[in-house]
């Protein structure tokens, strides 16, 4: 998804091992960037149902992320809800230029992001999942 945003370094690679989350805080944004099996990725850093803030232990390590307000699941390459299904996480988009992670964080007010973009995704997925 082609969002509003600037790219900005977050850490470095060595910063997040194989099977660890970390949260920033990136212009007022919850940033969860994790490594899984090698492979970075990021979320903004909170829940599809009810905007509960995903923390680094939400990520288990392995495949799936659970939020700690209301335990759903998402899986953790794709973001997309486990249980219940029909939702997903939104997607940062990541860059990895030599040892720096840099992640595009939304250059909008949050408020302008949650209903115009973040709703929109879910709902997009929603309606993707019934069209199947």
């Amino acid at each position: 998804m082609n969002y509003p945003g600037t790219f900005v370094k977050v850490c470095n690679i060595d910063d997040i091992f194989e099977g660890e989350a970390k949260l920033f805080e990136i212009n007022k944004y919850d940033v969860l960037v994790l490594n899984v099996k090698g492979d970075i990725k990021a979320y903004y850093g909170r829940c599809a149902h009810a905007l509960g803030l995903l923390e680094p232990y939400s990520f288990d390590g392995e495949d799936r992320i659970t939020c700690p307000v209301h335990l759903w699941e998402y899986d953790a390459v794709s973001g997309k809800s486990i249980n219940p299904e029909g939702s997903s996480l939104f997607p940062l988009d990541v860059k990895v230029e030599g040892n720096e992670i840099f992640v595009k964080v939304p250059n909008i007010p949050q408020l302008e992001f949650k209903v115009k973009w973040f709703k929109m995704y879910s709902e997009s997925q929603k309606i993707a999942e019934v069209e199947k």
